[in-house]
């Protein structure tokens, strides 16, 4: 092994133990940490489902807006094409939603979900609403309430101007 000790950081020891450091409270850790936990949860939650949470988002996106392009429901999602493409595929496979041309353009298509689609979503809601509130079960309503806002708050902030209801490019952020 090359001998690492003269780049190397001092090594800090304690008694005959080394002692270990966590990571700083720094939000970006913090926040990775906690959307590991959310998604944890939600596998814990629908394990029998076979759907991911991405797959779950695009669900509810069709079922609240009707009959959209691929790059709608990637802006959306906050998401590349390309991944909405491979999940789309995915979804179609199992006939929770399809694709037509659209008729106003016969080049592009567009993306609908399925009465299966809409099925799936109805007997999940209840898990995942439940899964939620488990989530945040650590704080107060009115914590729950202060952290969603903040969270709301911050989101928007780091949003393009002019994209937060719409966003066409979810990777762009302009000035």
């Amino acid at each position: 092994l090359p001998d690492c000790s003269r780049h190397a950081a001092p090594i800090t020891t304690q008694g005959p133990h080394m002692t270990i450091r966590k990571l700083p409270d720094q939000p970006g850790f913090m926040i990775r940490r906690l959307q590991q936990v959310a998604i944890s949860l939600f596998h814990e939650t629908l394990e029998t489902a076979e759907i991911t949470p991405v797959q779950y988002t695009i669900l509810q996106i069709l079922s609240q807006n009707r009959q959209l392009d691929q790059t709608a429901i990637a802006a959306l999602a906050y998401l590349d094409a390309s991944t909405t493409g491979d999940v789309l595929r995915r979804l179609e496979k199992r006939d929770l939603v399809c694709r037509t041309v659209k008729e106003t353009d016969r080049r592009s298509r567009v993306v609908d979900i399925t009465e299966d689609g809409t099925d799936l979503l109805t007997r999940l809601r209840g898990r995942i609403t439940e899964s939620q509130h488990y989530l945040l079960s650590p704080l107060t309503a009115q914590e729950q309430t202060d952290f969603l806002d903040y969270v709301t708050r911050i989101l928007a902030f780091h949003e393009p101007q002019g994209e937060a209801d719409y966003p066409t490019s979810p990777w762009q952020r302009g000035a």
